[in-house]
């Protein structure tokens, strides 16, 4: 009998593994074939994520974190509206290695106690009065007193087979381009690069996050795509897409290694229920502009951990009112920073013609605006995100209102209104 089984080893099941371990006998499942690869992943890791995992990581590393983030560039066909944290002090954050990261979360886990199984996956869940019982592909089974559901996008039928909801679903791709660490720095000078172009995706950026000698690349892709047209369209744009050919030129690639796979978004109604929790991006808990899904995953994790250690000290039988706490943490916690996602992602993530013209202003805001640069860089940096000043995200917004034509805003004014509101 395990006190704690996590099904899903990525960043959010990987964390909150590194965190039980310490007090409980703990289990943590993984479907993919950790032994063979973790998948690299080239990551934003902002300063304002630090607070959730500085007792599992050290931040200063440069295994699991190659280079500070200092710079961001939120681009425009036109336009790069830079946040350099040089102008205001500490640096956005690190940009981080994810395999590494992950692997060392899991070390940490397996140093603790834990028993790590990969290559594994669960296909049924049984209730009994007083655990749980997980069957595997084989027909194994193993018993747990409280059982994490932290799969990503990746085993959503399982969560539904427990009476959970399931987040909204996008198909996203990346790949990695290499090349040495002084061509990189000379064609991009910038450690994330966000880019909205309704041609390329209604429902998402194209985006570069640059590491050591590698930068990741990707975008996301429209409803019912299938895997040989996402990647196509990938192909086409590195090669033909112009304004990023500065960016791109002298890189090598290779799109047999690009990865396709779903995204998820927008949180379901519930996090937990009687001896269950789901994590992360499984429950939707996701920035919704910006797709961030490294901060959710930490955070959800470590406010997992610091619910369940009472219990188990206590010794409960987590029903879903003691659990109720785990939803509760998560919305006071996480829900002020997404308000401001919610809002760009309403303004932006559709098909009308203004879209290109609205973020073209943004990024000409950013450009020409200290005071919402300020008001950006804060965001990255915030500790206490429960506390994010939404008044600032209103202030970007009246200010990025204000640049409209004026029949623009004839137009546009409801929108911006229950953007606000959101």
């Amino acid at each position: 009998m395990f006190d704690i089984t996590i099904v899903g080893a990525g960043v959010s099941g990987a964390t909150f593994g590194s965190k039980a371990s310490k007090y409980a006998k703990t289990l943590l499942i993984e479907a993919q074939n950790y032994q063979k690869e973790i998948p690299i992943r080239t990551n934003i890791f902002p300063e304002h994520n630090r607070p959730f995992i500085k007792e599992e990581i050290d931040w200063h590393n440069r295994e699991f974190f190659p280079t500070t983030h200092t710079t961001s560039n939120y681009m425009s066909d036109e336009l790069n509206g830079v946040i350099d944290s040089t102008e205001f002090g500490v640096p956005l954050g690190n940009v981080s290695y994810t395999e590494n990261l992950v692997a060392k979360l899991i070390n940490n886990f397996e140093q603790n106690g834990g028993t790590f199984k990969s290559n594994e996956r669960i296909s049924k869940v049984n209730r009994h009065t007083d655990h749980l019982e997980l069957i595997n592909a084989k027909g194994e089974s193993y018993n747990t007193k409280l059982l994490a559901l932290a799969t990503g996008s990746r085993g959503l039928e399982l969560q539904r087979s427990l009476g959970f909801g399931v987040p909204d679903s996008y198909t996203g791709v990346y790949v990695h381009l290499y090349g040495n660490e002084d061509k990189i720095n000379e064609n991009l000078k910038f450690n994330y690069t966000f880019h909205i172009n309704p041609k390329i995706s209604h429902n998402g950026p194209f985006f570069f996050n640059k590491g050591i000698e590698r930068v990741s690349a990707g975008y996301l892709g429209e409803h019912g795509q299938s895997k040989e047209e996402i990647i196509s369209k990938l192909e086409r744009i590195l090669k033909n897409y112009k304004p990023i050919q500065p960016i791109v030129e002298g890189l090598s690639y290779n799109l047999s290694s690009a990865i396709v796979g779903e995204i998820s978004k927008h949180p379901i109604k519930g996090f937990s229920h009687d001896r269950v929790l789901i994590l992360g991006e499984a429950a939707g808990i996701v920035t919704a502009f910006f797709y961030e899904g490294l901060l959710p995953g930490v955070a959800c994790a470590d406010i997992a951990s610091k619910t369940v250690k009472p219990l188990f000290e206590s010794g409960s039988s987590f029903s879903g009112s003691e659990l109720q706490k785990y939803d509760k943490e998560v919305k006071r916690i996480l829900y002020p920073y997404f308000k401001n996602g919610n809002a760009l992602e309403y303004l932006i993530y559709n098909d009308s013609s203004y879209v290109k013209t609205l973020w073209r202003l943004y990024t000409k805001l950013l450009k020409e605006n200290k005071t919402c640069r300020k008001y950006i860089y804060e965001a990255y940096i915030n500790h206490d995100l429960s506390k994010h000043n939404t008044s600032n995200d209103r202030y970007v917004g009246e200010k990025w209102f204000g640049m409209l034509p004026a029949l623009s805003k004839i137009t546009l004014s409801p929108k911006f209104f229950r953007a606000m509101l959101m």
